[in-house]
Formats: C-alpha cells, structure tokens, sequence
C-alpha cells in the first residue's frame, strides 16, 4: 500500500514515534470512513495521464502469452484463460509500474479467449503484465429530462471508457407516454436477449471533476441512452494529495499511540481512575470534518 504520509512527513504532523505499519492502518481507516476503499490515490501512465487507482488490487493478473505491438483493434489471445463477455467496456492496464510502458486499453470484444483492445500505443514484450479491474466502475441510470450523471468518487481526474445502453423505462413510465426507443432496442438488442452495450468516446463527455456530474454524448441516432457504464479514475495523485487528508491520518495515528485502550472503549474504569471518551470511535469529531469533504457520494 502507498500510504497518504511519507516518512519525511512524520514530523511535519506531530507523529514522529510512529510506525509505517500505523500509518497503513490509518490510512485505511480514512478510506473506510469515506466509504472508498480503492483509497484516494492514482499513478500515471506513460504519458503522466491518470491511469489506474494505486492501492487498488486487479481483479484479475494474467502475462502477455506474445509481443504486441501499437496499433487499433489489436487482439490478445490467453491459451486456457475463459473471458467472459463482461468484460467489454473494462479497462487493462499493461506494464503497471514500469514508467515508460504503462498504459490504460479498453477492451472492446470478446471471443472465448481472445479480447480485442481498442488501442494500444506502445510495444510490449512477452510476459508483461495484463491486469483488470484497477479503475473505478459505476453503472448509472440516465434520466430522462437530461443526459447527465452523477459520479460518486471525485475529483474525477479522467474517463477511460463509456458504455451505453437503451432499454425499455419503468411501466409507470411507458403508460405516461415516455419513448419506448423500440427502433432502438431492435437494433442494438439480440432476440429475447438483454440490450446492447454501446461505446462512446470518453473524451467526448463533458466532466465536472469536483461534482462528478458528468454529460453523456447522444447515442445511436442522436438518442440519449437509458443507462451508462463508465471506467474513471478519481482522486489525487501522491504528491497533491489535499493537506486535511494528510492531517486526518496524522490525527488517527496520534489517537491510537496515545490512547491506553483501543477505539472502541468508550469508558475505563480502574479503581478509582476512570477514563471516559466522548464516542467509542478513533476518529474524533474534528477529523471528521477534516474528512468530511472526500466522502463518496453514495446514492440510491
């Protein structure tokens, strides 16, 4: 893990005694609390452009089985791995870690064991890491009177890769006359099968990075979709990490180093010493507030 304080910062926040492993345990206390367990923190590709989340662990770590080479629709063959048709619209990054090699592909097709990338940039060698699930995913509902979308994780730095389906509404809205889009669900959805997931160009939306609202481009037929999937990364990157975040984790620290008996205790007795806190939680009410503007926006 890649905390939110350096070693050189220790003393800077007041916990010079401390150790790295108080450190890890702090920063997933924040993240926890803010409801974000991929942590707050993403590396760069190649380029420097945010890539994927840092602490986050791949759903999925295979080797390239042979070179690859830049280009458009390029396709990557693992011998016995099964690929599920899920993973269309999910972002690999190849090379993670090695800073002239990293960088973010969309998977646009999948057969059996085959995935098609839709672009990659650069050469990779033979057994160069291919991994999945290290950015964020959400699936949104687009409402009806607004091609808009709120993301939970913000500031949200860049969108890797956009999905869109159309799909029949609420029966309470197809009887108050809303567009059934039936045109559209003929094209892009098999007989008696689910609807298609259209792509659209990430770069063509319209990003609001600190609310996390997010345009979406019309469709086929210049239609807005019913329903959106995005690959996004959000957050900072290690060294403009927010100042309260950095004090937050000092604050926690400094709690459990201090304090004679764990975070859950609210009261101790000891004869006639008594020790009493004013919750039963090693994140006090001022770090709270320290902390309160990063929470994810979870939404019904």
């Amino acid at each position: 893990m890649v905390p939110y304080l350096s070693s050189g910062e220790y003393a800077p926040y007041g916990i010079t005694d401390a150790s790295a492993s108080q450190v890890d345990a702090a920063c997933r206390v924040v993240n926890t609390y803010l409801a974000r367990p991929e942590g707050l923190l993403w590396s760069p590709d190649a380029n420097g452009a945010p890539a994927y989340m840092t602490n986050q662990n791949p759903s999925l770590s295979l080797k390239l089985p042979a070179p690859i080479n830049p280009g458009s629709n390029v396709t990557v063959t693992f011998p016995g791995q099964a690929m599920g048709q899920q993973l269309v619209g999910d972002v690999v990054i190849l090379d993670r870690g090695t800073t002239n090699l990293t960088e973010a592909c969309v998977i646009t097709a999948v057969n059996g064991s085959t995935i098609t990338l839709d672009s990659v940039r650069l050469a990779h060698l033979s057994q160069a890491t291919v991994e999945f699930g290290l950015t964020l995913t959400q699936e949104l509902p687009v409402p009806s009177n607004r091609p808009t979308v709120r993301l939970s994780r913000t500031p949200v730095t860049r969108i890797l890769s956009g999905f869109g389906r159309y799909a029949l509404g609420r029966r309470s809205q197809q009887f108050a006359g809303q567009d059934l889009n039936t045109n559209l669900l003929g094209i892009t959805a098999a007989f008696g099968g689910p609807p298609a997931w259209v792509p659209f160009p990430g770069d063509q939306t319209d990003v609001n990075p600190q609310t996390g609202e997010v345009w979406i481009p019309p469709g086929l037929l210049l239609a807005h979709f019913s329903d959106v999937r995005l690959r996004y990364v959000a957050g900072w990157a290690q060294a403009s990490l927010p100042p309260d975040i950095k004090q937050a984790v000092a604050n926690i620290v400094r709690a459990a180093i201090d304090s004679p008996f764990g975070g859950n205790i609210k009261s101790q007795k000891a004869g006639d010493a008594a020790m009493e806190r004013f919750s039963a939680s090693s994140i006090d009410k001022d770090t709270q507030a320290l902390l309160q503007p990063y929470k994810a926006l979870l939404m019904a």
